[in-house]
């Protein structure tokens, strides 16, 4: 079973992008960390359900659609929990 085919079972919102799928192969036979690939799943897959809710193709996603994502990253709250800081080297 390829590394692609376990990412898209963990997210199958990534199965129904086959770019989405076709970026992390070349990222897996660039010979990225595994863990690497599992986070670049990780993101694409939360991005790609983000634009399936707002009803944006990703394809041709503009800047207005990445400030909404971005906006959704900065404002939930921390998986580990509300007592993690977060650190900004802005």
């Amino acid at each position: 079973m390829s590394g692609t085919t376990v990412l898209t079972g963990k997210w199958p919102v990534l199965g129904r992008h086959e770019q989405a799928a076709t970026w992390l192969t070349i990222w897996t036979d660039l010979g990225r960390a595994p863990r690497t690939i599992d986070a670049y799943a990780r993101g694409l897959a939360e991005y790609l359900l983000m634009c399936q809710r707002e009803g944006v193709d990703p394809v041709v996603a503009n800047r207005a659609h990445i400030a909404v994502y971005v906006r959704e990253l900065t404002s939930r709250p921390h998986r580990r929990g509300v007592n993690v800081v977060s650190i900004d080297s802005g």
